[in-house]
């Protein structure tokens, strides 16, 4: 039973860090916010958060941006 579960976990594990990867190079490309999300941290596209306010790709993630 251990085993079963085991593998499930290792199963789901390696399809979730298949979900994205880091071949597109613009925000426009991008089709959700945590999609941005993980160009800018796990894939160093420090270009997609030009303001740097920690918001990549402001075009999609509207919603956090905050009105100054």
């Amino acid at each position: 039973m251990k085993k079963v579960v085991l593998i499930l976990f290792f199963a789901l594990m390696a399809n979730a860090a298949d979900k994205f990867d880091c071949s597109k190079r613009y925000c426009k490309e991008m089709k959700s916010c945590e999609e941005a999300y993980h160009y800018l941290r796990k894939c160093g596209r420090s270009g997609f958060d030009r303001d740097r306010d920690g918001i990549p790709c402001e075009n999609v993630c509207k919603e956090h941006r905050v009105e100054k």
